[in-house]
């Protein structure tokens, strides 16, 4: 056989070996997604969370502001503590902070935006968000050009854009059981979009206990108007489906004790919906 013939025949059997690879994968990943699905069913989270065998690192400054600013984080076992350093890091080198009217962007904003999508998402195996390419921050309350009004925050679907002001984003945390957190309120509406187009387990499971909650809330009346009547959720919640999300996530972080001592029908779902078993929830 000449070179031409064996260079052919090579290329013929890298492809064969190929498709025999890739089909032996599909049959192996499908086998894996039923065994995870049958798990799923019955126990209501995903089977595996994490798994960062090449785990990234902040720098010495990085940590010093998780460990200094960010409560959750400190309430972290270790191991879920090198897991957490790792997403963060993922988190930062994965979106594209921008800087508004002469803000600067330093460690301190990438690493507590950062660390406020990773604690929402901390039970969840695909946490980057995928609906938010770029965060954009201004220093305080800013003019929309598209609404045609002030803003604090806002998440632009569109534009794969989330959009906050730093000195509401601070303020957020500045009391931690006031149950207004515009960084949470935020990132709720991005994953709650991001989980409505993803198909991994976590955004299912998201959806829908999401779809059970609103379903607890229209199909009993008197549990609605109790909820309504307690004031617990702030009357923003009410404005529609998205705004309710948003608002009981926010309620759910800051005050996790009063949530399931008040509404424990909705405390139990939100802790599905976001598969939180940390030390506090």
């Amino acid at each position: 056989m000449d070179i031409v013939g064996t260079i052919i025949l090579t290329i013929l059997i890298g492809a064969v070996v190929f498709l025999v690879l890739l089909w032996v994968y599909k049959v192996f990943k499908s086998f894996l997604d039923g065994i995870e699905m049958t798990y799923t069913y019955f126990s209501k989270r995903p089977m595996v969370v994490y798994f960062h065998p090449l785990k990234k690192i902040l720098n010495k400054d990085q940590e010093t502001i998780l460990k200094q600013q960010f409560t959750f984080y400190n309430r972290l076992g270790q191991k879920q503590k090198k897991y957490f350093r790792h997403r963060v890091a993922s988190f930062i080198k994965a979106k594209k902070f921008v800087g508004k009217d002469g803000f600067l962007i330093t460690d301190e904003v990438q690493v507590l935006i950062s660390a406020t999508a990773v604690m929402l998402t901390f039970g969840f195996r695909d946490y980057i968000i995928k609906s938010i390419e770029h965060i954009v921050i201004y220093p305080t309350q800013y003019y929309s050009s598209l609404s045609k009004a002030d803003h604090k925050g806002e998440f632009n679907v569109k534009l794969k854009t989330l959009v906050m002001s730093w000195d509401n984003f601070l303020e957020g945390y500045e009391i931690k059981d006031d149950k207004l957190n515009l960084g949470i309120h935020e990132f709720a509406h991005a994953i709650h979009f991001n989980s409505m187009f993803q198909h991994d387990i976590n955004s299912i499971l998201f959806v829908d206990t999401y779809n059970e909650i609103r379903d607890l809330l229209t199909s009993n009346k008197n549990f609605k108007d109790k909820l309504v009547a307690s004031e617990y959720l702030r009357s923003y919640a009410f404005t529609n489906d998205v705004e309710l999300l948003a608002v009981i996530l926010e309620t759910f972080i800051e005050t996790p004790k009063e949530f399931k001592s008040q509404f424990p029908e909705i405390y139990t779902k939100v802790k599905q919906m976001l598969n939180f078993n940390f030390e506090g929830y």
